[in-house]
């Protein structure tokens, strides 16, 4: 049995300093990073014990099942913690845990997930066109709302609605309670644990012990006053419901100013917290290896209730606390605007500098613009979060699938050049393409039909359009079937949702505020590349007819391929290929988004192929295609353009903004390929933040940065002990590059180099 270490996807420690800012968060973090992912082995045997009562609702077995556990649970507390709470783990072995890999069988996997009538839909996933995956995936509950509240205050709540209530919404009140007196009593032995500890403690160690069995007794029963006391509050909270931690600097900021006003804590204390809690995040979570950056995520800065600038003092001390534990977890956003002070981008910057993978941008005014065109009132929309890989969520406030599946648009463009190859049929007269120049034929500049001789692309811009029609109501009637298959009421993340207390229902029965169904498009570069060779090739006068473009490619005709490798790529700054992609972004989601199946007020498109890195899995299905790609290899894995397409950082840039990012306010990812030269002095590090400002200020959300070079990763794929802890950021996460699968690990090389 091989054992499982952190070590195997953290950073390695940096060469002139630990992990951590104090000698306290330094042993914190070196007993993490090189602890064993052994199984959680109490709460294995709890669950394996347990039996719900005769005629237990779901809701009510979970219930059961939720108190039964933690109450037998030992309260563990090591020697350095600053936070109570852990998990007894054991030295038996564990599952393979997450190390991505790039494999295929995902397509067959989540069409097994999907309905299987009607036979069309059904085969849409059979194909790999459309990838049902589940009702209910990454969330942010509400974290703020506990820490304000407590469980006291939620356990009178739900008593008082006791007597109006009958049947399920009595359950799901008497549900809250059970739950959240649970969770006081877990705190009570954690406090004992603590008071036994400092009884034998000396020093320091007496102290600290002490005052966190202080903590363990207010917390989480009453509401959270100190800074110390929210945190460990979010820390107990987090081990009931985990995922996203929402915007901490936010709802932490009032207690931590209060604190530092008042000298109960300054900033090297607070950092000192943070640190634990980020060790406690990292490694308190999974049983095996986790080479994920983005089961959990959290997200920093952006613009307050009133659309200013929403950075504090606390934010800059959560980025300085990743920058010294160098470790893989959390996911970290920076919400950025017009209004995020220089101070925060340069120590982001400086931190992808010394290598982390972390963090990663989101401009917000598109996400914002997006969500309020869905009905969020402003200020919902203006408070989103990250969750997983970079899915667009609200805290605390919505089931928004995130995701329900994915679209393969580059094969939704071959279907349906297909489509209008066939309405066409051999017809010596066709449309012409482009005729030679772009935005001088019917309708005028470049959206995607004014070419000259448009009727070729008005033609395909309809059957497009029937396409995404039907794609449409395949996932809207999947998200239908989803949410009436499920069985899983999610109660451990129910039980921090208030409004599913208000509203007497669970999370997955409309217990939330506000719900979407979530789909992520993936390789849309793709897609606007073989549309515009389509555009271009169909030029009339003796030209092959699309059909026949269409069949030479898939049979690997070489001189085809050579021919449509030459022209402009998405990503090379072609306003005439860029607004293509637009468009076919833009016609898509609007569809989606006039969709509302069940409860869900409409579908959301995104576009990131995810921890499943479903751009190898796709392309895997596919023939050669238009864009020049080969059969089998791998579709785009950004919106910044096809491996090794994109010329520069700049062009990159200008395609991806030439899409309309309100369109895909799921969540999207964008990845410039940049190198280690390009942060090596101060001078370049600024550079790099005029681009991240460059992007946000062309209307672009998501921006990921991978500073490495072709010839540093295949010498890590030769000699991966010679590069341990290598990170680099894969699909909207980052991961130990030694630590993925050879398939992945070439696609990821193959971005600097292309196929």
């Amino acid at each position: 049995m091989r054992r499982v270490s952190a070590a195997e996807n953290c950073l390695p420690r940096a060469a002139d300093r630990p992990r951590g800012s104090t000698p306290l968060t330094a042993r914190i973090c070196e007993e993490v990073a090189t602890r064993y992912f052994g199984p959680f082995v109490e709460v294995g045997e709890a669950w394996a014990g347990f039996v719900p009562s005769e005629g237990a609702s779901a809701w009510k077995a979970a219930c059961e099942r939720f108190v039964y556990t933690r109450d037998r649970l030992t309260p563990l507390v090591r020697p350095d913690d600053l936070l109570a709470g852990a998990f007894v783990r054991g030295d038996g072995p564990v599952g393979p845990g997450w190390k991505p890999g790039g494999e295929d069988w995902y397509v067959a996997e989540f069409a097994a997930r999907g309905p299987k009538e009607p036979e069309w839909l059904h085969d849409m996933g059979v194909r790999g066109l459309i990838s049902t995956q589940g009702p209910f995936n990454h969330k942010v509950v509400d974290y703020a709302g506990f820490l304000r509240l407590g469980c006291e205050a939620l356990i009178a709540k739900a008593t008082g609605l006791l007597a109006g209530r009958s049947g399920t919404e009595r359950e799901i009140a008497e549900g809250f309670i059970e739950g959240h007196r649970c969770m006081v009593r877990t705190a009570e032995r954690y406090a004992d644990a603590c008071e036994a500890m400092a009884e034998r403690a000396e020093g320091e160690a007496k102290g600290r012990l002490s005052g966190m069995a202080g903590i363990c007794r207010r917390v989480p029963a009453r509401p959270a006053e100190t800074f110390r006391e929210a945190v460990q509050m979010l820390w107990f909270a987090y081990m009931v419901s985990g995922d996203g931690v929402g915007r901490p600097d936010q709802y932490l900021w009032e207690y931590y100013s209060k604190d530092l006003e008042s000298g109960l804590i300054d900033k090297a204390g607070a950092q000192e917290l943070v640190e634990a809690f980020m060790a406690k995040v990292h490694g308190e979570f999974f049983e095996g290896v986790f080479n994920v950056s983005a089961v959990q995520t959290l997200t920093l800065g952006g613009c307050d209730p009133e659309g200013d600038d929403a950075c504090n003092g606390l934010t800059e001390v959560f980025l300085e606390a990743i920058r010294s534990v160098r470790l893989l977890r959390p996911n970290v956003y920076l919400r950025c605007g017009p209004g995020t002070p220089q101070r925060m981008l340069d120590l982001a910057v400086g931190m992808l500098a010394e290598g982390l993978g972390e963090p990663s941008f989101y401009g917000d005014a598109p996400v914002i613009e997006g969500l309020t065109r869905l009905g969020l009132t402003l200020r919902d929309a203006r408070d989103y979060a990250l969750s997983g890989c970079a899915e667009v969520v609200s805290p605390g406030k919505g089931n928004w699938g995130a995701p329900n599946g994915c679209i393969n648009m580059a094969q939704l463009a071959l279907e349906a050049l297909r489509a209008y190859a066939s309405e066409l049929g051999d017809a010596e007269e066709r449309p012409s393409g482009l005729g030679g120049a772009f935005g001088d034929g019917p309708g005028g500049g470049p959206d995607g039909v004014g070419y000259a001789g448009g009727r070729f692309a008005a033609g395909f811009w309809a059957a497009y359009g029937r396409m995404c029609a039907k794609v449409s109501e395949a996932c809207s009637l999947a998200n239908e079937y989803v949410d009436a298959e499920n069985r899983d009421c999610r109660y451990e993340s129910t039980i921090m949702y208030p409004f599913c207390l208000e509203r007497g229902r669970h999370v997955m029965d409309g217990g939330l505020e506000t719900h979407f169904g979530h789909w992520e498009g993936i390789g849309l570069p793709n897609a606007a590349d073989m549309v515009y060779s389509a555009l271009r090739l169909m030029g009339g006068g003796g030209s092959p007819s699309l059909a026949d473009l269409l069949s030479s490619m898939e049979a690997g005709d070489a001189g085809l391929a050579r021919t449509v490798l030459s022209f402009p790529k998405f990503g090379n700054d072609v306003p005439e290929v860029d607004m293509v992609a637009a468009r076919l972004a833009g016609d898509l989601s609007e569809s989606l988004e006039s969709r509302s199946p069940g409860r869900r007020k409409a579908l959301k498109l995104g576009h990131l192929s995810g921890g499943e890195n479903m751009h190898i899995a796709y392309g895997s299905h596919m023939p050669a295609t238009l864009d020049g790609r080969g059969a089998g290899m791998p579709l785009a894995d950004s919106l910044t353009g096809s491996q090794g397409k994109a010329p520069s950082a700049t062009s990159a840039i200008n395609s991806v903004c030439r899409i309309d990012h309100s369109r895909l306010q799921a969540g999207n990812v964008s990845t410039l390929r940049l190198t280690p030269a390009d942060f090596a002095t101060e001078r370049a590090r600024l550079k790099v933040t005029m681009l991240i400002r460059a992007f946000v200020a062309k209307g672009g959300s998501q921006l990921q940065l991978n500073l490495v070079d072709a010839e540093t990763l295949r010498k890590a794929q030769a000699s991966p002990g010679e590069h341990a802890g290598l990170i680099v950021r894969v699909a909207g996460y980052s991961s130990a590059f030694d630590g993925l699968g050879r398939r992945l690990q070439d696609e990821i090389i193959s971005r600097y180099e292309g196929y």
